[in-house]
């Protein structure tokens, strides 16, 4: 049961990594994973601390993603509007996306409805078609720059696990 337990966690754990481009919070479902085993079958060499470790960096990760975005959105000249419009878009733009053409279309969506989002409120704010689009470009560098670093620290996090485990 050990083994198959085993195996189990590392499939889930690596499958969490495949979710994080379709909005769905694979960080947070490594921590939760590692928390389950750890009271199934107490993870060998993973403390409580550990556990700890892997939220916080989930929470920051997620800020991160968050950040990045609006980041990117202002350096290409954002307003307000456009930056809340990119993080709106991507959001709707995945569960749309999803409806159309599962699996790609979640990813496909959140880019496309990042971009869009910020040039849409950008330019109802501002009437310039050439800002809007630089807002939107931004957003959508934003959007990949954040989801990147995302999928690299959940690998960081596969490491740590695999590194504590006796």
């Amino acid at each position: 049961m050990s083994v198959l337990l085993t195996v189990l966690f590392w499939v889930i754990l690596v499958g969490s990594i495949f979710l994080i481009p379709f909005n769905l919070p694979g960080t947070f479902i490594i921590v939760f994973t590692t928390l389950g085993y750890q009271l199934i079958d107490k993870v060998p060499g993973v403390q409580w601390a550990v556990i700890l470790i892997l939220l916080v960096i989930a929470v920051g990760l997620e800020l991160f993603e968050y950040f990045v975005t609006v980041w990117s959105s202002k350096k290409y000249g954002g307003s307000n509007y456009g930056t809340a419009g990119a993080v709106a878009g991507s959001i709707l733009g995945a569960i749309f996306g999803t409806s159309i053409l599962p699996l790609i279309g979640s990813i496909l969506g959140a880019f496309l409805g990042g971009f869009l989002g910020a040039y849409v409120l950008e330019y109802f704010q501002n009437r310039d078609r050439d800002r809007a689009f630089s807002v939107g470009k931004g957003a959508f560098i934003g959007i990949v720059s954040g989801k990147t670093g995302k999928i690299v620290g959940a690998i960081a996090m596969l490491i740590i696990i695999a590194s504590n485990m006796s």
